[in-house]
């Protein structure tokens, strides 16, 4: 219990001093600006308390979703988040329609939480990928900050970073959301900068 709750003061901290920094920031020319990472942050500190308060019995709320929709919104829901970070997010889409059975809040708070800890690890460059084999896809989200160290990679099954401080961002649910939908999540040193994610689930 006590680690659960350490665990959840460094996955709230991280949000809310973000927030507090844009609050700091703003003015009357401004405000507009940073109005939708203030709303956007808060919602992510919401979700994330709401799955701790439920994690003992965490659910899915699976329906038919197309990862190719879910794609776009994630990148439209971070546009802002990233222009101010200087940070490009690249993803490469197929025109084929995708379809999982899958909960599509739950799998998106993964790839922002996925997204917003490569930030935090210096990365200037985002990329997400898929590729598609047998009935499984393979979704790969690569950055350019920092790599993982052995000692990282040894403990990489319990609360993963690759940033400089703190435990990461919601990693311990993402882990536990893409378990819940028998998929798996791996992380893998680039042969260049930063690391890549790979999240592989079930196709309809």
């Amino acid at each position: 219990m006590e680690n659960d709750i350490y665990t959840l003061a460094h996955e709230i901290r991280n949000p809310l001093s973000v927030v507090k920094g844009y609050i700091e920031m703003i003015n009357e020319d401004n405000v507009f600006k940073y109005k939708n990472i203030i709303k956007n942050e808060i919602e992510d500190s919401l979700i994330i308390l709401n799955d701790y308060l439920e994690y003992s019995k965490l659910y899915l709320n699976k329906e038919e979703i197309d990862l190719n929709m879910l794609l776009s919104d994630l990148k439209d829901s971070l546009k802002d988040y990233l222009k101010n970070n200087n940070v490009y997010l690249h993803i490469n889409i197929i025109d084929d329609e995708i379809y999982l059975n899958a909960d599509y809040n739950k799998l998106k708070q993964v790839f922002k939480n996925i997204i917003k800890n490569s930030i935090e690890s210096k990365s200037k460059n985002i990329y997400i990928s898929y590729r598609i084999m047998f009935s499984k896809v393979t979704i790969c989200i690569k950055n350019d900050g920092l790599k993982m160290d052995k000692e990282t990679m040894l403990k990489i099954g319990n609360h993963y970073t690759n940033k400089l401080n703190g435990n990461g961002i919601g990693m311990t649910l993402s882990k536990k959301i893409i378990s819940l939908h028998h998929g798996k999540i791996k992380y893998h040193n680039n042969n260049g900068k930063g690391i890549s994610t790979f999240i592989t689930l079930s196709l309809i």
